[in-house]
């Protein structure tokens, strides 16, 4: 994560909103849904959209991720410092998950991933402007705003694999 040393001891609120973040989590997903939109079941499963992920394996990585952040903002609002600032290998994560989520059948990963990202949008929209946008409110985000948290973990996270996923139709002819 990112640090921010050489900041006033008061605190910076972001020229951020509640808003914007809810637009941007919206966007990010429009995009991502863009990303797949046509392929098949089979077309999925193909892999090699992501690394060796198909695009079922993606979509559950995200929504893996999206559920941890979901976790996370559940444990600001109850005082305590979310257990995914503490991952300390994304690489060994991202590798448990993977195979939790292989063998998932299609469906029940969509669904996964539709309604996880609906609690996101709700779990933002529980919080203040201020808990999302002040670097000074939550010392473990060491210098960074919760929304910090919240752009690296969701909208640009899919975006990335929305990206990822457009590279590899266009490879693919599909």
């Amino acid at each position: 994560m990112r640090t921010l040393t050489s900041l006033p001891a008061q605190a910076i609120i972001l020229n951020v909103h509640k808003e914007d973040i809810l637009d941007e989590l919206k966007a990010a997903r429009q995009e991502l849904l863009a990303a797949i939109d046509g392929l098949t079941s089979e077309q999925m499963l193909i892999p090699g959209a992501v690394g060796v992920w198909s695009v079922k394996d993606t979509l559950a990585h995200i929504a893996a991720w999206e559920s941890e952040l979901v976790t996370a903002l559940n444990q600001v609002q109850n005082r305590r410092v979310p257990s995914i600032v503490q991952i300390d290998d994304i690489d060994e994560w991202n590798e448990q998950q993977y195979h939790l989520n292989a063998s998932r059948p299609l469906e029940a990963v969509l669904a996964d991933f539709e309604g996880v990202h609906k609690m996101l949008l709700r779990m933002v929209e529980d919080f203040d402007e201020q808990a999302l946008t002040d670097n000074r409110r939550y010392r473990w985000m060491e210098g960074e705003p919760l929304a910090y948290l919240i752009e690296e973990n969701a909208y640009l996270h899919e975006r990335e694999h929305a990206e990822d996923i457009r590279a590899w139709r266009e490879r693919q002819g599909i």
